[in-house]
């Protein structure tokens, strides 16, 4: 999906949830902090994923390595 398939739906879900308009919120502050807070979980958890998919990807890497030497005896 892209910014224009996501953005506005999410905009509006948000002023469905919040009952405001953006321009009236009394702590947009806060909320972003909160949503910085978010992302940095997100961030974490996606490093942490593409810590074992390149894990995994070298192991397998090992393994096809190893049964090509085998095939050459």
């Amino acid at each position: 999906m892209c910014w224009k398939q996501m953005a506005p739906a999410k905009y509006d879900k948000g002023q469905k949830e919040k009952g405001t308009n953006l321009d009236d919120h009394p702590n947009l502050v806060t909320e972003c902090r909160y949503e910085a807070i978010d992302l940095w979980f997100y961030l974490d958890i996606l490093s942490y994923q593409l810590d074992c998919k390149d894990s995994r990807i070298a192991e397998l890497e090992f393994e096809v390595n190893r049964w090509k030497e085998r095939a050459k005896r």
